[in-house]
């Protein structure tokens, strides 16, 4: 009898352990599935882009000082010119006489304001033409917001990568100044660029900048941050031991935003061993029950 006893005995703490690892697998199976990381220390890293064109860094506009209509242009946009060479001639209105426009300086001609036929005027400040002075030195702009001339300075390094070819330039920040027209405003930065090996005018460019913060005691992945009416705040994965055996559930903290750029955002008020959650198979909140298998990267 008393071994018959010892037998059952056996074959029900058998079927009860059976029974728990089932129940323990089929709830773990209906969790939501968390995936986590570990904060660290670091940098934010802030990057502004855009595409634009190099023209020559040093120009002066021209404008008509005579009145009367456009007969002849006798240069085109890239010419060399010469001081007293005549670049267009104007019948003056009136009295129907030419007058041979002139260049004032040495140059190359970068842009034209006129064409044949058009009424010029001195009294509307018309531009005939800018001319350029030939040297080494080469001019990009980029046009930016007034979030992203938070993180962009005088001192930022531009990386210039001539579109099309396998060839980047060196350049410089030399000015930045507020922008406006009917389309657009925000702040320009305009690059120079100092090369003697090729001639850059007209040639279009991909502008990147970066510039790196300070250094900070916590960086969370961006998808960790969480916000609502009360403020930002992450859910951290923590242990919760249940008749069912060791669980995890996620529990609400709140933090400070002190910086972001794409990917991470840097936070106050977060322990660094702390397992912030960033996906989640299915919604939770503060206290939900999950499933975890990780090793917190």
């Amino acid at each position: 009898m008393k071994k018959r006893f010892h037998k059952i005995f056996a074959v029900l703490a058998v079927v009860l352990l059976a029974l728990t690892f089932l129940s323990k697998s089929f709830y773990n199976y209906r969790l939501p599935v968390v995936k986590a990381a570990l904060p660290r220390q670091g940098r934010l890293i802030f990057t502004v882009e855009g595409t634009s064109e190099f023209v020559y860094a040093h120009t002066e506009s021209v404008y008509a000082d005579v009145d009367g209509k456009i007969r002849e242009i006798l240069v085109d946009v890239g010419d060399e010119v010469k001081a007293g060479q005549t670049l267009m001639r104007v019948e003056l209105s009136g009295i129907g006489e030419l007058y041979d426009v002139k260049a004032g300086k040495d140059g190359i001609i970068s842009w034209m304001g006129v064409s044949k036929g058009l009424y010029v005027s001195s009294m509307q400040n018309t531009i005939l033409y800018v001319i350029a002075e030939k040297s080494e030195e080469w001019v990009c702009g980029l046009i930016i917001s007034e979030e992203q001339l938070e993180h962009i300075s005088m001192e930022s390094v531009p990386v210039l990568e001539l579109v099309g070819q396998n060839e980047s330039v060196e350049g410089e920040i030399s000015s930045i100044f507020g922008y406006e027209s009917q389309d657009l405003q925000g702040y320009q930065v305009n690059i120079t660029v100092r090369s003697a090996d090729m001639p850059l005018a007209g040639k279009r460019v991909k502008i990147t900048i970066r510039e790196d913060s300070g250094l900070y005691d916590t960086l969370i992945p961006a998808a960790a941050l969480c916000k609502d009416a009360v403020g930002y705040y992450v859910l951290v994965v923590q242990e919760n031991n249940s008749v069912l055996g060791e669980g995890y559930k996620v529990h609400r903290m709140s933090v400070d935003l002190l910086g972001s750029d794409e990917a991470y955002c840097a936070v106050r008020g977060l322990p660094i061993d702390e397992l912030v959650v960033i996906a989640s198979t299915s919604e939770i909140e503060d206290g939900s029950n999950v499933f975890y298998e990780g090793d917190g990267t």
